[in-house]
């Protein structure tokens, strides 16, 4: 008797269930019993029956707010994501060392530029004084930024 009533239930709510699905767009049910104690369900209401009606309230969809999603899918990325968040940085941080590296190539090439033609270069030391540079300091600086240039630039 108890494994009938078990059984029945399980029926009940598997009946249920499926009849919500397969009828959604209906907001009324109907069950009753037959001679053999077999509980039926319906959305059209059957004649010389007795029945009971079921009323199925409204379920809109769910409205799903950003904020109330699942803390993992907020706070944590997935493993995918993640990774190219890490490409992303790795190439803004390649794109600034290079535009870091052009302007230091600019910088020396054009120190070359003033340097090379001119037998008299004139610089400011650290005490803020004038002075004139030799030739050899001359030659010697334009030898070292070239050699920089091919190094870093070329």
């Amino acid at each position: 008797m108890i494994k009938s009533i078990a059984c029945m239930s399980a029926i009940f709510v598997l009946c249920l269930s499926t009849v919500t699905i397969a009828f959604g767009q209906n907001r009324q049910m109907y069950s009753w019993t037959d001679e053999n104690g077999v509980v039926h369900f319906t959305d059209s209401k059957p004649e010389g029956k007795e029945v009971r009606v079921i009323d199925i309230p409204d379920t809109p969809e769910p409205v799903v707010n950003p904020s109330e999603q699942a803390p993992d899918q907020t706070t944590e990325n997935s493993a995918a994501q993640q990774r190219r968040d890490d490409i992303a940085r790795r190439r803004q941080e390649n794109q600034e060392i290079a535009a870091e590296n052009e302007a230091k190539c600019t910088a020396m090439r054009a120190e070359i530029d003033r340097l090379e033609p001119n037998r008299r270069v004139f610089f400011t030391n650290e005490q803020g004084e004038t002075e004139r540079m030799d030739d050899v300091e001359r030659t010697d600086r334009v030898a070292e930024l070239k050699a920089l240039i091919q190094q870093y630039c070329d």
